[in-house]
């Protein structure tokens, strides 16, 4: 386990290092898949449906913030409804309008719940980011969940039912059918309503001092999910598809418990409760420690050479510098002993000279010490 904590503050401290451009990737990746899904169900102007175009507008929506991807995202839906239907488009225009409005009002740095609730929805789990936001947000994550939801079922229901709604008498029929099939989806607002719920239930657990409070909101939440999906389905004569709910559900846990370890990573076994007072109140505070380790630094270990293995190097170099610049003798025969610099030598010259020198060293002293010996002895 505890590699796993050394894993998590390598990657925080990795993140923290490269955040801007990870940030960046991030979204731009984000905005590719919504654009991606927008060409793929709705592409009925087929200019904009080319993947060039889908590269394009995810690059520049990259450098902007979310709250430009979503606008972009509702204008390329716009197009695409302006060549199947003008009905269509007003009506749509309308419900973005109000989206826009009410977002831009109570959550205008929650954009990016509107892009992962589409992508959601298309990956089976849409469970996923209402639990997730819950136990990181506050309750009013609940509005861009909601238009999340009403995007991704205007995209199912173009895909599914264009002819129908082309086919309706004139702009006032089209503009009827079509509001009248999205806005009384009985099936969405289920889903609405599941996400309310389970947005309210794992945010007020999770606030609580109880242990494990995170890991218990998780569990209520899916299963508020659940009830609420197969009440509705059963009030509503709606046939859901349970066992995909009750899949999702547990694979938005298991998200959710991966959420917690990188976020809220505490050791109850240490908690601490305190009692305390002033003049006017009487304090109870639970502490619990947050689990963190010491990432382990990296050490280089430079092995050097023996000491023996130097001299033996050392000796030989020797014998080739002497061989290759031959000494001076004096008037005396004896040669000179050159400490200055010669010319060529290299750092490697000099390093074998000063070994050959300490070796000449020791070998003095101990001929002193066997002539100090043999003194004593006589």
């Amino acid at each position: 386990m505890s590699n796993l904590f050394v894993l998590k503050e390598q990657l925080q401290a990795f993140y923290a290092k490269y955040s801007k451009g990870i940030d960046k990737m991030i979204q731009l990746l984000l905005a590719f898949i919504v654009f991606y899904l927008i060409n793929s169900k709705m592409g009925f102007m087929e200019t904009f449906a080319n993947p060039v175009v889908t590269v394009v507008l995810a690059v520049i929506c990259a450098f902007l913030p979310c709250t430009f991807t979503v606008i972009a995202a509702a204008v390329l839906m716009l197009i695409h409804m302006q060549a199947l239907s003008m009905g269509v488009l007003l009506v749509a225009a309308a419900i973005f309008a109000v989206m826009l409005i009410f977002y831009f009002r109570f959550a205008p740095d929650k954009a990016i719940i509107v892009l992962l609730m589409v992508i959601a929805f298309c990956f089976k789990i849409p469970f996923a980011v209402p639990i997730a936001f819950a136990l990181t947000s506050v309750p009013t994550c609940i509005i861009p969940i909601c238009f999340g939801t009403i995007i991704y079922y205007i995209m199912t229901y173009l895909e599914v039912s264009s002819t129908v709604v082309t086919g309706a008498d004139g702009i006032t029929g089209q503009m009827t059918l079509f509001a009248t099939q999205v806005m009384q989806n009985s099936e969405m607002w289920t889903y609405v309503a599941s996400f309310a719920v389970c947005v309210l239930i794992v945010y007020t657990v999770r606030r609580s001092e109880a242990d494990h409070s995170w890991k218990i909101a998780m569990a209520a939440g899916a299963v508020a999910d659940i009830i609420v999906i197969v009440a509705g389905g059963i009030a509503l004569n709606i046939q859901f598809p349970y066992i995909t709910v009750i899949f999702g559900n547990i694979i938005s846990v298991i998200l959710a418990l991966i959420l917690e370890f990188c976020v809220f990573s505490v050791d109850y076994s240490r908690a601490e409760k305190f009692q305390y007072e002033d003049d006017e109140y009487y304090y109870y505070v639970k502490a619990i420690p947050k689990v963190s380790v010491t990432v382990p630094e990296k050490k280089v270990k430079q092995i050097s050479k023996r000491r023996h293995d130097r001299k033996e190097e050392g000796e030989e170099n020797q014998t080739e510098s002497k061989a290759e610049h031959p000494k001076p003798e004096t008037r005396e025969g004896k040669k000179t002993e050159e400490t200055s610099f010669i010319p060529g030598m290299t750092e490697e010259l000099l390093l074998a000279k000063r070994l050959q020198e300490e070796i000449d060293l020791e070998e003095i002293i101990k001929k002193e010490l066997q002539d100090k010996e043999e003194k004593n002895r006589n």
